[in-house]
């Protein structure tokens, strides 16, 4: 089972690195297969070199512009329209959110949950 993340981001290259690296680390130790998808809603302070720089060392992270309106919604709406997982979960990009709640989110879909 691949966990699709999908991570919108508008002006988030001051916190989005650490956010990252953080998910990756904990999918990997749990040994969950993964794709992040950062959608980007029309940063305008290098968020998407941010986020290419960090791919550039974990190649399950994409970057990808959204190319609906701007707004989080549509940014939502992009990346829901462009994952390949079987699972999706929708994370934010200011590091809010437990990355070790996916993991959680993981294992129960492993066990069958839905």
């Amino acid at each position: 089972m691949k966990l699709s993340v999908v991570i919108p981001a508008h002006n988030e290259a001051g916190s989005i690195a650490a956010t990252l690296r953080a998910t990756v680390e904990a999918l990997e130790r749990a040994e969950i297969e993964h794709e992040i998808l950062v959608i980007d809603d029309a940063s305008v302070d290098g968020t998407a070199a941010v986020v290419d720089a960090v791919a550039a060392e974990h190649p399950t992270i994409r970057c990808l512009r959204s190319h609906q309106p701007r707004g989080f919604g549509f940014a939502i709406r992009a990346g829901l329209e462009r994952f390949d997982g079987d699972a999706v979960a929708i994370m934010m990009a200011d590091g809010s959110d437990d990355p070790n709640d996916l993991v959680t989110y993981g294992r129960l879909l492993e066990e069958g949950y839905d």
